[in-house]
């Protein structure tokens, strides 16, 4: 009975080794419980000068997650993924993006950090009601402004830059024990993967870059720009569809009379999608206009009908 038991731990030994990132990563993390991402993954803080000049004054905790390897020996590089926004923590979306990541676990360890100011990293957040799609850019900005002002006794925002959160998720490189690492990064991600590999280009091995963000695009300047180029080409695709033509004739046309005719507020009575009960909603020029640029962000929502 007890050589049975030895030789059933000696086969499942191979497999539990699989689970685990390198040993300097292990011994410093833990497995992750269900409230803090993952179950088979580990967690764990890494603590940085909020001030890293000085090293002094108040003290941030990052949020780390480790997606380890699923191989015996998985390659030494991790990848290091990088959140957009900016204001994503990646920590903070380890159960959303380990099953797109889930084909490159299988031979590297996937290293999730909320970098300083996102995630569970001291975060800084302005709650607005998001059901509120028709707010006019001079209140949002004096929202913005009052959220700013609530800042001071948890943040000195100067020190919530991009470069001073590279040099934290250097930090964290050497805290786990990489020497070399894969950066990904989508959108403002891929401005702190540039970041990055410009300060510590010793340590990096491969770079993707996701729907470029260039340290000299000044976010959000040309989003109404972008976001009508991208609507005009949807129009095109779908006139030169015949399925999408045929279900949306004129399609430009009936949208630019719509929010021509939105130009003063329209009161509508509809059902609520969830909850079954009848509202009126007041529905503006901006509320559309909002709710089409979201839209354009994701294929799926803007990909014109096929035959």
């Amino acid at each position: 009975m007890k050589n049975a038991l030895l030789l059933v731990l000696l086969l499942l030994l191979p497999s539990c080794s699989r689970l685990r990132p390198p040993l300097s990563a292990l011994e410093r993390l833990k497995p992750c419980s269900s409230a803090e991402g993952p179950t088979d993954a580990y967690c764990g803080k890494v603590d940085v000068w909020e001030d890293r000049a000085a090293r002094s004054g108040r003290r941030l905790s990052l949020k780390v997650i480790v997606l380890p390897g699923l191989r015996r020996e998985p390659a030494p590089d991790p990848i290091f993924y990088f959140a957009g926004g900016p204001g994503g923590g990646a920590a903070k979306m380890a159960r959303m993006i380990r099953e797109p990541f889930r084909s490159l676990q299988t031979d590297r360890d996937i290293v999730l950090v909320d970098q300083r100011g996102t995630g569970d990293s001291n975060p800084l957040t302005c709650k607005f009601d998001e059901q509120k799609l028709d707010q006019d850019t001079d209140a949002s900005i004096e929202k913005l402004r009052a959220c700013l002002a609530t800042y001071p006794a948890k943040a000195n925002v100067r020190n919530y830059t991009t470069s001073i959160a590279m040099d934290d998720i250097d930090d964290v490189r050497q805290f786990l024990g990489y020497s070399k690492i894969d950066l990904y990064g989508g959108s403002y991600g891929t401005r702190a993967a540039i970041v990055y590999t410009r300060q510590h280009g010793e340590h990096v091995r491969a770079v993707i870059l996701d729907s470029v963000a260039p340290t000299d695009m000044r976010i959000p300047l040309y989003m109404a720009r972008d976001g009508q180029r991208a609507l005009e080409l949807l129009i095109r695709d779908c006139e030169r569809d015949p399925g999408c033509h045929q279900r949306f004739p004129a399609l430009g046309d009936r949208l630019t009379r719509l929010l021509a005719h939105l130009s003063s507020p329209q009161h509508v009575r509809l059902i609520h999608p969830r909850t079954g009960a009848e509202v009126e909603v007041n529905i503006k020029r901006l509320t559309i206009s909002n709710i089409l640029f979201a839209a354009l962000y994701s294929p799926q929502t803007a990909a014109c009908c096929r035959s």
